[in-house]
């Protein structure tokens, strides 16, 4: 409710309830569209949002406390590859795109799709909402940014150990000191001198930040000199990074063509007004256009995504995808507000427009900004078994990127071979190593292949991968490998490697012949299961799973030793070990394999009882193979016999 005083002005209704900071105890039901209730309880609510709780459809929090009696809510509500149980939630109303698009920082943020980003924003899906019965409207979930919230995006980051700032320097938890360090760094230095530019990076995340300020600068983000946040983890080592949230002012939404809009002059002005980009926000990206590796990168990495995640023919895609999630539902939606649907496919037709027209228009912002010179194509492919790191950014594979690049910028290219390849060489090049920079003063098209060819360890298959537990409550995953050569194997520096392609890199250990070795996630818990083991290497990063895997074992320079790949039937929960029943046989065939329950039987021979496990199997193929070939026989001397019959 607006309260008794009106105010200033529009902006500025005094005794308004919707800026209370108050948290109220709700039951909230959340509901999938297949009617499932994947939660049912009290929650804390809160308004939320700054100037967007001036809009009739209000933004609020969830919060998970132990006093409500649900202090988390544990369901995967953006996917499986998100976290699966969370304490606070946003509800959001569009922000400044409300009565407009309705869904530019939802699609923004879905646009950073290639995993070289690595740039925390929020996931995000729309919800319809009912408060008390009565239709609200179409929401957007959204994760919330807080210390726990970087704890969960985070392995090894602890919430109350870190410190999360926003805006000029304002402080939500933890220290300023660090920042102050920073800020005092970049304003004293001479950040072109390399030796300075190196020491930069051991106070902030350089990439991280690059590559906010390329999104901004793609998105036209006119409130990015306001919606700043940074983050740093305690310790010697925590250096800061940044946060891509808020961006509803993107993507053309107060300008009818704000394509055309030079951004990246926008947020490298020096003399911005107070609001949107005043000197003190565009300082550190000023600063760092000072060194000639930083924005050789900010240029060749700008064109690197609008030759993929910022392509046309990409955001097309995800403009179309984002709007099928709410189109059923925006004609209700629209009427409960009173909103126009006119104006509202206006915008859905300047979010389409945006995404085609922009990348052209950045790219002479750019070319004149820097003294790009001329466009030169380039067309660059992997072959199978590998795959090239573009600028330090991309990977690009057997599918490829073809783009132009600018003449004055130089790009670097890397071959990295897939475990069980090693590089060749690279065809359309003349180098031989797998760096190379590839100069682009030339006028003509550059084709470039890396080559890759299968490699195999001497000691392939001799090493083993023996027996290994996917499903221990009590002891952790862990994986056993067995050495069935004649003498004793170094394995430092070799890895085992899942399909998530998460690695453990060995130590210096020496496996003896005929022996076995451990590797296991958790060592408290291996060794309170298993004290009959002496020996065992913990820190294994990766989980096993109990209905089918892939690990592989690999040497230190990639070459192939060992893989195996396994497809289980459903099984329980009870605790249970994949075998192979003798060291000797094959462990790339299923059949010389066993499920065995219990703990198993780690560091030592799997029990003699797994062979007849195998031998009845083996026995009975063996009989139908000697029937068949006395069938043959049978069969031979049959026809040997008609044969002379006819000649008489």
């Amino acid at each position: 409710m607006p309260g008794p005083d009106a105010g200033r002005d529009a902006w500025d209704p005094r005794g308004a309830n919707w800026w209370t900071h108050a948290e109220h105890p709700a039951h909230v039901d959340l509901i999938e569209a297949d009617g499932r209730v994947v939660h049912d309880g009290t929650l804390g609510l809160r308004m939320f949002g700054g100037v967007s709780r001036m809009h009739p459809q209000k933004s609020f929090s969830l919060s998970g406390r132990k006093e409500y009696g649900n202090k988390r809510i544990d369901y995967p509500l953006f996917g499986e590859d998100a976290p699966q149980s969370f304490r606070f939630l946003v509800v959001r109303n569009g922000g400044s795109d409300w009565g407009r698009s309705f869904i530019r920082d939802a699609l923004l943020s879905s646009l950073l799709v290639d995993a070289s980003w690595d740039l925390d924003h929020q996931a995000s899906r729309p919800v319809r909402v009912y408060l008390n019965g009565a239709y609200w409207g179409v929401y957007h979930l959204r994760e919330k940014i807080n210390p726990r919230y970087l704890a969960e995006h985070h392995p090894g980051v602890d919430k109350d150990s870190l410190s999360l700032l926003e805006h000029q320097q304002t402080l939500k938890h933890g220290s300023i000191r660090e920042y102050r360090a920073l800020h005092d760094f970049i304003t004293t230095q001479d950040l072109s001198d390399p030796v300075v530019f190196a020491r930069l990076n051991e106070f902030m995340d350089v990439d991280n930040f690059q590559r906010l300020q390329i999104a901004q600068t793609y998105f036209d983000n006119r409130d990015a000199g306001g919606n700043i946040r940074y983050w740093r983890p305690d310790g010697p080592n925590g250096r800061f990074r940044w946060i891509l949230y808020d961006v509803d002012q993107g993507f053309g939404l107060h300008r009818q063509e704000g394509w055309t809009i030079n951004t990246l002059a926008f947020l490298t002005d020096p003399a911005g007004p107070s609001w949107p980009n005043p000197p003190w926000s565009t300082l550190l990206q000023r600063r760092l256009l000072t060194n000639a590796t930083y924005r050789c990168n900010f240029v060749n990495r700008t064109l690197d995504y609008l030759n993929s995640d910022f392509s046309p023919e990409a955001v097309a895609e995800q403009t179309e995808r984002t709007i099928a999630s709410v189109v059923d539902e925006m004609p209700r939606h629209l009427r409960r507000w009173e909103q126009s649907e006119r104006l509202w496919q206006y915008h859905l037709d300047q979010l389409r427009r945006f995404g085609q027209y922009r990348p052209a228009y950045l790219r002479e912002h750019f070319r004149a900004y820097f003294a790009a010179g001329a466009d030169r194509s380039v067309s660059l492919t992997a072959g199978r078994g590998g795959y090239v790191v573009l600028n330090d950014n991309l990977h690009i594979g057997s599918d490829g990127l073809s783009g132009d690049y600018f003449a004055n910028f130089p790009i670097t290219l890397q071959a990295v071979a897939e475990p069980g390849y090693r590089f060749v060489g690279w065809e359309g090049a003349s180098a031989t190593g797998d760096c190379l920079t590839l100069d682009l003063q030339q006028n003509r098209e550059y084709v470039i292949t890396a080559q890759f060819e299968p490699a195999q360890h001497p000691l392939a298959d001799r090493i083993i991968i023996n027996e290994l537990c996917p499903r221990s409550k009590a002891g952790g995953d862990w994986v056993e490998l067995y050495n069935r050569s004649d003498t004793p194997i170094s394995l430092k520096d070799w890895f085992l490697i899942d399909d998530s392609q998460r690695r453990y890199t060995f130590p210096e250990i020496l496996l003896s012949p005929r022996d076995y070795l451990i590797v296991c996630q958790r060592e408290e818990k291996f060794r309170a299961t298993y004290p009959q083991v002496p020996d065992f290497l913990p820190g294994l990063p990766f989980g096993l799973n109990k209905s089918g895997d892939r690990i592989g074992l690999y040497a230190a320079d990639g070459s192939y030793v060992n893989a195996l790949s396994y497809t289980l039937p459903a099984l329980s929960d009870s605790a249970f070990t994949y075998a192979l029943v003798l060291p000797e046989l094959d462990n790339a065939v299923p059949e010389n394999w066993v499920v065995e329950p219990g703990p198993g039987t780690p560091g030592a021979p799997n029990p003699v009882h797994l062979q007849t496990a195998l031998l009845p199997h083996r026995t009975y193929w063996t009989r139908i193979s000697i029937g068949v070939a006395v069938l043959l026989v049978v069969g031979l001397l049959r026809g040997l016999q008609n044969s002379k019959g006819a000649g008489v």
